[in-house]
């Protein structure tokens, strides 16, 4: 895919992060505490070579259309705020999985809702996907809510669905499917 794609919403700009975007992601990762319990690579000491890796896997995935990480920038002041990506594509299947996290300070104002319903719309219109799931950890109350205000519907607890930490996890899943025209 281009890495020049751009999805803009009311107030985001999502793009492919680049690597001027490094510090930004440091300090979004570093002083979000509640994202370190979910997802195992962000820490609290998370480096400039993580961020670099990280951005390099990222740009890579995009690229080989593995996986469209898109970074969530504020429209009015391009701060950057998390991501949502569409990874795990699965190409017999037509299915890919969502993944999304936003840095602590820009939670509970409806950055997530409005880039992963986004997401959710360019995977359907755009890929023309027809199944797209969600799987979080059955005790991440936030992921679950997020899950079920874009419209996902909970299907079941999968065992060894993740890996946290290299340790096979319950997930919970949801699922998405095309509204029919």
């Amino acid at each position: 895919m281009n890495t020049q794609y751009v999805i803009y919403t009311r107030r985001l700009c999502l793009r492919l992060l680049a690597l001027e975007d490094a510090e930004q992601l440091i300090q979004a990762i570093k002083t979000s505490p509640s994202l370190h319990q979910w997802i195992d690579w962000c820490h609290r000491n998370f480096t400039r070579q993580e961020a670099d890796e990280f951005i390099g896997a990222t740009r890579v995935n995009w690229v080989k259309a593995n996986a469209l990480g898109f970074a969530l920038f504020d429209r009015e002041n391009d701060e950057f705020l998390g991501m949502v990506a569409l990874n795990e594509f699965y190409h017999t299947f037509n299915m890919g999985s969502l993944g999304y996290w936003v840095k602590d300070s820009a939670q509970h104002r409806g950055f997530a809702t409005e880039a992963l319903e986004a997401l959710i719309e360019f995977s359907f219109t755009r890929l023309l996907l027809t199944r797209l799931e969600i799987v979080c950890d059955p005790n991440n109350t936030a992921s679950h809510k997020l899950a079920e205000r874009v419209g996902a519907q909970f299907e079941c607890l999968a065992k060894n669905r993740f890996v946290f930490n290299k340790v096979p996890k319950v997930g919970k899943v949801y699922s998405l499917i095309p509204p029919k025209p």
